[in-house]
């Protein structure tokens, strides 16, 4: 029986920003709540087959992410048939640690609480430390205090770079993404590849003080 790695995909959130001083950066820790995980015939996952159901936290920045998250669930009670994408969700708080570098200063994930999902996360820390955060509502923010009373940084999950689709609504982040090659379920049971990294799942605006939001993690997965 193979354990679901899927959970490794993981990842989530896409924003636009069109400010020079802004840039991107890594996050050590990236702790996100899983949900749910589903099998999809298209794009649209109108029929979706479900996978496993349940909260369990895992750091998909760690090493050892893989062995954290296998234990999901069973992929042994997937009808046959072919699928071609995999919807998940998750909560939308992260546990996130990291740093940005932007022009000649940086960015630190301050341990602060303001990051809410109508805040973005304002820091004036000199060193990372790990800090709740939350896919922000889409919506502009502004420079400086990260707040609404202005649209300097847009958040935008319209056109994701890794899923082919994400929203955000409620307590829940729910991403559908395209496998590299469409999966038929016979008789062997599946072996998961998956490839991902949060070399830039933060971003930062320095203009007149430090804003920071969660960006999302490079994704590719595919089943065999």
């Amino acid at each position: 029986m193979k354990n679901l790695l899927l959970i490794l995909i993981l990842t989530f959130l896409t924003f636009n920003n069109a400010n020079a001083a802004s840039s991107t950066g890594e996050a050590t820790q990236y702790r996100v709540t899983m949900k749910k995980v589903e099998l999809c015939r298209d794009s649209t996952c109108t029929t979706p087959i479900l996978v496993g159901e349940r909260n369990m936290q895992a750091d998909i920045a760690a090493a050892d992410a893989g062995v954290t998250v296998g234990n999901f669930s069973s992929t042994a009670g997937i009808p046959g048939g072919t699928y071609t994408h995999i919807r998940i969700t998750i909560s939308r708080s992260i546990q996130i640690t990291g740093s940005v570098v932007v022009g000649s200063g940086a960015c630190f994930t301050d341990g602060g609480s303001d990051n809410v999902v109508n805040n973005l996360l304002p820091t004036a820390a000199t060193a990372a430390v790990s800090t709740p955060m939350y896919l922000s509502d889409e919506d502009g923010y502004k420079v400086g205090t990260g707040d609404t009373s202005a649209s300097n940084i847009n958040i935008d999950y319209t056109t994701p770079k890794y899923a082919a689709s994400m929203s955000v609504s409620g307590d829940n982040a729910v991403m559908i993404y395209k496998l590299k090659s469409p999966f038929t379920r016979l008789i062997k049971a599946p072996l998961i590849k998956i490839a991902f990294n949060t070399q830039n799942a933060l971003g930062c605006e320095d203009t007149t003080a430090d804003v920071m939001w969660i960006e999302e993690p490079f994704v590719s997965i595919s089943i065999q």
